[in-house]
């Protein structure tokens, strides 16, 4: 299980646990209700803190017995619940001052912390639809998190009937993820991290970032999505860098027509899935010592995919499906995870020949301006790409003078040095992300323009007015995500007989 939030609400929980007030001899505990909802992966859970529930004077008060929220509090905390979208639930959280020493760990609860907040969200879970998250959280003055989720059966099943009891279970968060607009900050149990050092293989990225931000790559968690030109470098890349754990997400086999630009596969990999080499070629390159790869064989566009990725820290996405990106532009808001897209379109002239174009990478997420309001795709693009291949005509990132109608979708035209540039970028903006490694204080979109030679920044750096996804943000899966069937990937396994 993890936990996420944005940098605003951190400031905001700081803000409120840590105040300064007139007449304080020492710092007070203090404490705030939070209104969170669940996102569900393949294997991680992660509870998301949406927002903070306001407070009056002394709704919240220190007493002997421990930190007493009023019937006031619960009661503005249990309305916003019922005018929240379905599956949100409450989080009870107070403050643990005082010094924390040269090196700041996670707070620890107390036995008294224990037994008040098993009993207030006992009663409190009670009032809430069964299906909604409960939990408890320590914040320290360093702004480390200590997070439980409970949850209460208020009926079991015995024998000889129905019998009431409340009986209770609860699970610590691994790991904390708080996302602003300049980066992602991972807070991880100690019992959770992988070791790392020492390793003679890293010694040229220790004299960039040192051990932490070592120790930092050798713990996060990266999803590629679509591991063709583009994916397959950025799997090596990110494998060389020390990154922990690639989870590889494409449902393709590598054809013939591919190899001129599949990084590190082998004849012998031709009409196998594209996951089964990028997976092989990254564990031969992993110079982190306890090294993972998933690879998976989906589309993003489908839940499936899409669980896959919610189990990641952040996400990668060298696909060109406008389906998959819509997908993931939405999960990127409503699960709270930074989204890093790439992609090259080439155009040739029918007259001439003249060849033009423009490779892009676009970071998306909270703090970030989104996809669609930067051009990536369009909602008319995502919905024609669900249609089945012989409605949708030519791919849609595909342009030609030639117009004339094909009987099957055409192929892009696609050079590895181009698919190298991409992926180098996305790394770049992977690494600003993760380490604050510059351009550290980069936001929208990045483009190279064919024929000119020139990178340049795009003019976008926030979202439309109109746009909603700033609002999904902490969502999770109470939010509705675009999945579907991707048409594709379908007529593939149709094929297989699978």
């Amino acid at each position: 299980m993890h936990f996420a939030l944005t940098e605003d609400l951190q400031q905001e929980a700081l803000r409120i646990l840590f105040r300064e007030q007139a007449g304080d001899a020492f710092r007070a505990e203090r404490g705030f209700i939070g209104i969170i909802h669940a996102g569900n992966g393949e294997v991680r859970r992660t509870l998301l803190l949406r927002s903070i529930v306001s407070q009056e004077e002394r709704w919240v008060t220190e007493t002997p017995d421990g930190l007493k929220f009023s019937a006031h509090y619960f009661s503005r905390a249990l309305d916003l619940v019922a005018d929240s979208p379905k599956g949100a639930g409450i989080l009870l959280v107070h403050c643990h001052p005082g010094p924390e020493g040269e090196f700041p760990r996670p707070p620890r609860p107390s036995h008294p912390d224990l037994h008040y907040e098993r009993l207030l969200l006992s009663h409190a879970s009670r009032a809430l639809p069964e299906t909604s998250p409960v939990a408890a959280g320590i914040v320290s003055p360093s702004g480390m998190w200590r997070i439980r989720e409970y949850v209460f059966s208020r009926q079991l099943r015995a024998p000889r009937g129905l019998f009431r009891k409340s009986a209770e279970v609860y699970q610590d968060a691994m790991a904390i993820r708080i996302l602003g607009d300049q980066g992602l900050f991972l807070q991880r149990d100690s019992s959770s991290t992988a070791s790392t050092f020492p390793n003679e293989n890293q010694d040229s990225t220790l004299r960039l970032w040192g051990e932490e931000g070592q120790k930092i790559l050798a713990n996060v968690r990266v999803g590629i999505v679509g591991v063709g030109g583009v994916g397959s470098i950025l799997a090596e890349f990110l494998a060389r860098l020390g990154v922990g754990e690639l989870v590889l997400l494409d449902y393709d086999l590598l054809k013939k027509e591919n190899f001129n630009r599949a990084l590190g596969a082998r004849l012998s990999d031709i009409g196998k899935p594209k996951v089964k080499y990028v997976g092989r070629v990254a564990r031969n390159s992993a110079t982190s010592k306890e090294f993972r790869v998933r690879a998976l064989r989906g589309s993003s566009a489908e839940r499936s995919g899409l669980a896959a990725m919610l189990d990641c820290d952040i996400v990668l996405n060298a696909s060109d499906s406008a389906p998959g990106r819509q997908v993931l532009d939405h999960a990127s808001y409503a699960h709270t995870f930074p989204l890093v897209d790439g992609g090259t379109v080439f155009a040739v002239r029918s007259t001439g020949g003249d060849i033009t174009g423009k490779s892009q990478i676009t970071e998306a997420g909270p703090g970030r301006p989104c996809l669609e309001c930067s051009g990536v795709y369009s909602r008319e693009e995502a919905t024609l790409a669900r249609e089945e291949p012989e409605i949708q005509g030519p791919t849609p990132y595909f342009r030609s003078g030639n117009t004339q109608t094909q009987d099957h979708t055409p192929r892009a035209p696609s050079v590895i040095s181009n698919n190298g540039l991409v992926a180098s970028v996305m790394v770049q903006r992977f690494l600003k992300t993760i380490l604050g490694f510059p351009p550290k204080h980069a936001l929208g979109q990045q483009r190279y323009y064919v024929d000119q030679g020139e990178m340049l920044w795009g003019p976008i750096r926030k979202c439309q007015d109109n746009c909603p996804k700033a609002s999904w943000i902490g969502l999770g899966d109470s939010h509705p995500v675009p999945v579907g069937i991707d048409p594709f990937w379908k007529r593939m396994q149709n094929q297989d007989g699978r």
